[in-house]
């Protein structure tokens, strides 16, 4: 499979933990890793998980940020009796300097490969990952496999470590 590789596509498939993985599983033949490798490195794929993957994270941080902000922003209300612009700015400000930091995050990184509405529709609040995945793997369902299975493998290495670490303590 490698042989018919370019050395760009090389390059870019050892950048890659998802085109590694695939490249090596013993789950799909050879037609089916040349296709998904050529598709990761030629498409931008490589880029669209990992800016996805990006936004999961990013969407868990402020989940935690707004656990934390929002309760805050009522307790006071409720304590001073005060329901104003200042309570509310906070909040705001962190709505939509969220949603400008990943509209920026999103058009750097996916510049040319996609489309201004998919990168809005990224940009908000929980949605980017889910919509990005959605997006982009409804349609070829090696690749929606491909990437299942490397999330499930990804997952079940972050299980192993956390296990170890917490076994490790007793």
């Amino acid at each position: 499979m490698n042989g018919s590789l370019s050395y760009d596509e090389k390059c870019s498939c050892a950048k890659s933990t998802f085109c590694i993985y695939v490249s090596q599983s013993q789950d799909f033949e050879s037609s089916e890793k040349h296709y998904l490798v050529k598709t990761i490195t030629n498409n931008g794929f490589f880029g669209i998980l990992y800016v996805s993957s990006v936004l999961a994270g990013w969407a868990i941080v402020a989940g935690l940020i707004e656990s934390i902000l929002f309760p805050g922003i009522i307790a006071y209300a409720i304590f001073h009796g005060v329901v104003d612009y200042k309570v509310l700015t906070p909040p705001i400000l962190f709505l939509f300097g969220n949603i400008l930091a990943k509209l920026v995050y999103i058009t750097h990184n996916l510049r040319g490969k996609v489309k201004p509405l998919d990168i809005l529709i990224a940009a908000l609040p929980y949605a980017g990952s889910a919509y990005l995945l959605r997006k982009f793997l409804v349609k070829d369902k090696l690749m929606r496999k491909a990437v299942t299975m490397c999330l499930t493998s990804q997952k079940e290495k972050v299980k192993k470590k956390l296990l170890g670490v917490f076994s490790k303590k007793q």
